[in-house]
């Protein structure tokens, strides 16, 4: 009787334990200082993958992927770029909404039962300016998508990724997030929303947070790809204890996502992110690698092939590296340095 009676208790606490997921755990994300925290104020890390793109690989979009990402990978979040106004193919927002919509209510739907964060991104890659007429139906789309997902605690809202141009200033980034920001706040007051910075998310120094109505819960974004970017480090490690930052796109190889995998520059960002201490502030900073896809390019953690047949851990040099950064939260025993 008393080993029946044991073996119902260990099975109730690793049921108990299998249940908390990360938004079980730490519910409803707040931004305190310039530190994101879960919902009683302990300082939290996002640690996870992007994917490729909802129009681009729609196949390595499932809910086993996503199964894969919670369980086997031990992802926080995942971030879900939305493409507006790339025309490569017709399954941009702006010629398709309709299969947009559907899928990332397939997304929230997964990353709410699997209890990941789950970043809606307006995806910005060939009209740098928020004002271009490619993006008037941004304003439609946070209305529909913070109305839709009001209240859950897992949404975060991306406004738009890296914009870019000369004529893009700080204060033309500010004037947008001004317009966005409280059509999400009318309906999801609390929700974390990330703001881009200038030149592909990469100025942070450009930030001033002062032309912002609204700064609660707001975090700028930083995007950075090793093997083209070391030299914006300096930068970033003095930034991120000057104002909330996110790293909502990374990745190990070139900005063009061709190139070799910079582990050495990568891990210098990663224990960056990890913590980071100067002049006795102590900072973390959430990030989400690109991309959890299977492309034939150096960016892809999955080898070709592998979304359509179901290997969520087929992983390339890249997504092994990745990988392993997810779950330990520190490099591999054995590196290799640049490959």
């Amino acid at each position: 009787m008393k080993t029946i009676l044991l073996f119902f208790v260990i099975l109730f606490r690793a049921s108990t334990a299998f249940s908390q997921t990360p938004v079980a755990e730490n519910g409803q994300l707040q931004v305190i200082g310039h530190q994101l925290c879960n919902e009683t104020g302990k300082p939290y890390q996002l640690r996870g993958m992007s994917l490729f793109g909802l129009m681009h690989l729609p196949e390595c979009i499932t809910e086993n992927g996503f199964k894969a990402l919670r369980y086997d990978w031990h992802s926080n979040v995942v971030r879900a770029p939305v493409y507006v106004a790339n025309y490569s193919n017709s399954n941009n927002y702006n010629q398709n909404p309709t299969f947009n919509n559907t899928l990332i209510d397939s997304i929230v739907t997964w990353s709410e039962r699997l209890g990941l964060y789950c970043i809606i991104d307006w995806h910005n890659d060939r009209y740098g300016s928020p004002n271009d007429p490619q993006h008037k139906g941004a304003d439609a789309f946070f209305e529909m998508m913070s109305a839709k997902y009001a209240g859950k605690k897992n949404i975060i809202y991306e406004i738009f990724n890296e914009p870019y141009g000369k004529q893009i200033t700080w204060d033309t980034i500010a004037d947008n997030a001004n317009r966005i920001i409280p059509i999400i706040r009318k309906n999801d007051p609390r929700a974390i929303i990330l703001v881009g910075s200038s030149d592909w998310d990469q100025k942070l120094e450009t930030v001033d947070v002062t032309k912002l109505n609204d700064s609660k819960n707001v975090m700028f974004t930083f995007h950075f790809y090793a093997a083209s970017h070391k030299s914006l480090y300096a930068m970033f490690a003095s930034q991120i204890h000057r104002i909330p930052v996110f790293v909502s796109e990374w990745g190990t190889c070139e900005s063009s996502g061709a190139g070799f995998t910079d582990t050495e520059v990568s891990s210098l960002f990663l224990k960056t992110m990890k913590q980071h201490i100067s002049n006795n502030d102590t900072v973390s900073i959430s990030w989400c690698n690109f991309s959890y896809g299977d492309k034939d390019e150096s960016a892809s953690a999955l080898k070709p092939n592998s979304c359509t047949g179901g290997l969520w851990n087929n992983t390339t040099a890249e997504g092994s590296f990745v990988q392993y950064w997810i779950t330990h939260n520190k490099a591999p025993e054995i590196t290799t340095g640049q490959h």
